[in-house]
């Protein structure tokens, strides 16, 4: 559920980068733009540009979670342990983003969105290093090599 949310948001960033009139002109404005930041020129371009560079990153780690997904559902060797790793860090990055919204004054809207992504990640890594889930893929280890023997 979560790959499908942020694949969501990479496609609406993609096209928001595709489209700039589609986003706000206040999105990325100061940041990705050699106009000055109180500077009404370039912003859809920076706006574009920051929407693009979401797109790429979220995109990526879209793709390579779908990957991961696919291999656990196969219980391939190598699944779990990128699941452990990348599910690890991507619930350890969207804590660690979240906190400065809910130290904001008013706390930011999204910074709860954050802590709960955060909380689902560390959620699938417990269920990766669950007992049931090691014995699963142990039992499937033995079935392909008994399978090749």
């Amino acid at each position: 559920m979560l790959t499908v949310s942020f694949a969501y948001i990479a496609v609406e960033s993609f096209l928001g980068a595709l489209d700039p009139d589609r986003l706000d002109r206040n999105f990325g404005r100061g940041v990705l733009s050699a106009a000055p930041a109180g500077s009404t020129a370039g912003a859809g371009g920076a706006a574009a540009n920051a929407s693009a560079i979401i797109a790429v990153v979220i995109g990526a780690v879209v793709l390579l979670s779908a990957i991961i997904i696919i291999g656990l559902t196969f219980r391939g060797e190598w699944a779990r342990e990128a699941g452990l790793v990348i599910y690890g860090l991507l619930g350890l990055v969207a804590i660690a983003a979240s906190l400065g919204g809910l130290a904001a004054d008013p706390p930011a809207p999204s910074a709860w969105l954050g802590v709960f992504t955060g909380l689902a990640n560390f959620t699938v890594v417990g269920l990766l290093l669950a007992p049931a889930t090691s014995r699963d893929f142990k039992h499937r280890l033995r079935q392909r090599a008994a399978e090749i023997l």
